[in-house]
């Protein structure tokens, strides 16, 4: 009989955190309570209005996400239950048919026709299998309003000493809350990988609680400026609330302003804002400024990645915030929405991985959004480890079919060269950024981009002003840079490491489309170091000279993506090239690749942990190419020689 996909542990891990999550949420009633109303006292105007319906907004959002926990502790035990139910009811079932059979073989031993009665006293148990229930545990944070027009003319009062004490004491409690959010967002990815019998929909209470924690820490940084503007005044007294207005939005726009100048180089925008003053600190003070702001900050090369996520996470929860608000009253008369509301509704997907893949981390090495654009699908770019202060940073650039609606996968496949770096012996203080910064091209079915270069020459270009932004935050503490590009990603990287200003360490392909025709040897890019890892290229010929896909012995793929295309025909492990080729066939124990994705079942591709691709890449990227185990080229006559038929029309 079968079995059933349920871990007990798992599920006994979501519910404890859940539980615990929703207890901490509860049991900060009471202090928040009274920070919120000690902060009010001489607190007056305008802006003590919104900062007591920001209030009130938490006090309602945060019970109501402590109660979705609890549902969430209750469904995840009725899952248990209904788990432990099913397997008793395969384990019966089991066991009575191998009763049945008995009963069977006897009566046929003794030649006496089976009697009716023994199923009478021996009913078979039933066969209808157990239907687990969907987890559902949906929140959704509101948004407050906090600066900006809309104040009045009147004045306001407020003592900056008490401000600052409920921003202190805001922060420590959302601290405490966030370890919570944080474990319960790991037990539930857990839970779902290894609890995949019982099914998981809309559980957006991990993007919920997040987002109440970024309102939070918000409402902290509002507090904090409209504090400092009162003590810029004197510290005591009412100050016109335009005087208020003024004070805090020319601290946007007195200390941003020299950034957002049309026409800066990456070197220009990071000598400005050394200028600025500003530290890891103000974080929670630059989400707080308008979305318009922070979508240009975040994507600002020049720009410190950690000021950069803090925009581009603030700008992504704002996103799916208005999305699933336009689905929601999607039916709604009269109800009118900005194009971009629509827009990020069509993209709520890649969206919502783009957040699922940052969520992931928790645990382990800390992610950060470096990069989200406006394109459909949104291009993205995740930071596995501190981009900031790494001494070795690896550039992933994706291959075909790649995109943000799956940046979860790519993310995950970075960690594992991340996490395979250190265990070859990598430096500690290291990065992987999984870079989805250009338009992928499909399968070659029915879509034939892949075999030209339009992609990849649009791509070529964004990779390159990522690695010149890299050099220019990071010129005065330059980590050793290295490009991983996979498939079709090598050939977007080598359009963009042959561009003037670009230079890199390191250049390693694996699975390589094909390097462009333009670029004949390995000197043409600029990196010190090139290296090609390439399983063998596999095919089954049939039908005349009609090659179709061989799968589960190679790579299927790479050698179409070469020998096929209009103008990136070189092979990076040939001979004569120039780069280093190595092994991904399988040796000293490792596994060999047996498929062109990344990521494949049996945990046979290019990055896929225990395979000789990935310990190469590794090694490759950390300095260590006197560990490259060797690369055999295999005999392509047969395949050449088919290819070479088709591309002449035979």
């Amino acid at each position: 009989m079968g079995s059933i996909d349920f871990d007990d542990g798992a599920a006994d891990g979501l519910i404890r955190s859940a539980r615990d999550a929703g207890t901490e949420l509860r049991s900060q009633g009471s202090g928040r309570r009274s920070a919120a109303e000690e902060a009010s006292v001489d607190f007056a105007g305008a802006y003590a209005d919104r900062f007591l319906e920001s209030v009130g907004i938490e006090a309602a959002d945060r019970p109501k996400l402590a109660a979705v926990l609890d549902d969430l502790v209750e469904q995840v035990g009725q899952a248990k239950r209904d788990a432990a139910a099913e397997r008793e009811r395969l384990r019966d079932v089991a066991a009575w048919t191998e009763r049945d059979e008995q009963r069977r073989r006897s009566a046929a031993d003794s030649l006496i026709a089976p009697s009716a009665l023994p199923e009478v006293f021996d009913p078979k148990p039933s066969e209808q299998a157990t239907a687990p229930a969907t987890i559902e545990a949906a929140f959704a944070a509101r948004g407050r309003t906090r600066t900006g027009g809309g104040t009045g003319h009147g004045r306001s009062a407020a003592d900056p000493v008490r401000l600052r004490a409920f921003a202190a004491s805001s922060t420590i409690a959302d601290d405490t809350a966030r370890s919570r959010a944080e474990a319960v967002a790991s037990a539930l990815s857990r839970f779902r990988t290894s609890c995949t019998w019982t099914p998981v929909g809309d559980v957006s209470f991990v993007q919920g609680f997040e987002r109440l924690l970024e309102e939070n820490r918000a409402d902290a940084a509002w507090v904090t400026r409209i504090a400092e503007a009162f003590e810029r005044a004197g510290g005591s007294g009412a100050l016109a609330n335009a005087s208020v207005d003024a004070t805090i939005a020319q601290d946007v726009s007195t200390e941003l302003q020299a950034l957002l100048t049309d026409d800066l180089t990456p070197a220009q925008v990071a000598d400005r804002w050394s200028g600025l003053g500003y530290t890891r600190d103000d974080a929670a003070g630059l989400a707080a400024l308008p979305t318009s702001l922070l979508r240009v900050l975040g994507n600002l090369e020049g720009v410190p990645y950690w000021a950069r996520s803090s925009a581009n996470v603030s700008v992504l929860d704002r996103r799916i915030a208005s999305a699933k608000e336009f689905l929601d009253d999607l039916d709604q008369p009269g109800r009118v929405y900005s194009p971009e509301a629509r827009r990020d509704a069509e993209n709520l997907t890649a969206l919502e991985s783009i957040k699922d893949s940052l969520l992931a981390g928790t645990g382990s090495a800390p992610r950060s959004l470096v990069l989200l654009s406006d394109d459909e699908p949104p291009l993205a770019g995740v930071s596995i480890g501190d981009l900031d202060t790494a001494s070795n940073v690896t550039v992933s650039v994706p291959g075909m079919t790649s995109s943000s609606e799956e940046m979860f996968d790519w993310v995950d496949a970075s960690q594992h060269v991340y996490d395979e770096q250190l265990r070859v012996g990598g430096p500690p203080d290291r990065a992987v950024v999984a870079w989805m910064g250009y338009k992928a091209p499909a399968l070659p079915i029915g879509n034939l981009d892949v075999l030209h270069s339009d992609h990849a020459k649009a791509g070529g270009p964004k990779l390159a002003a990522t690695i010149r932004g890299l050099d220019a935050t990071r010129a005065d503490d330059m980590p050793t840079v290295n490009v991983l590009a996979h498939s079709y990603g090598s050939t977007t990287a080598a359009y963009g490491l042959a561009e003037e200003g670009v230079h890199v360490d390191t250049f390693t392909t694996i699975a390589s489309a094909g390097i462009p025709d333009s670029l004949p040897t390995a000197d043409a890019v600029h990196a010190d170091h090139f290296y090609a890892g390439q399983a063998r290229n596999v095919w089954a010929p049939s039908q005349g000279t009609i090659p179709l896909i061989g799968h589960g012995q190679g790579d299927q793929y790479a050698v179409i993506g070469r020998n096929l295309s209009e103008d990136h025909h070189i092979d990076p492990t040939s001979p004569g090239f120039g780069a280093t080729p190595f092994g991904a066939d399988g040796s000293d124990g490792l596994a060999g690749v047996t498929d062109h994705g990344v990521h494949v079942a049996g945990d046979t591709g290019y990055l896929d942990r225990g395979t000789e691709s990935l310990q190469n890449v590794a090694f490759a990227t950390t300095g260590q190419p006197e560990q490259l185990s060797a690369y055999h080229r295999h005999d392509l006559d047969l395949g050449d020689a088919l290819f070479g038929r088709l591309a002449n029309g035979d």
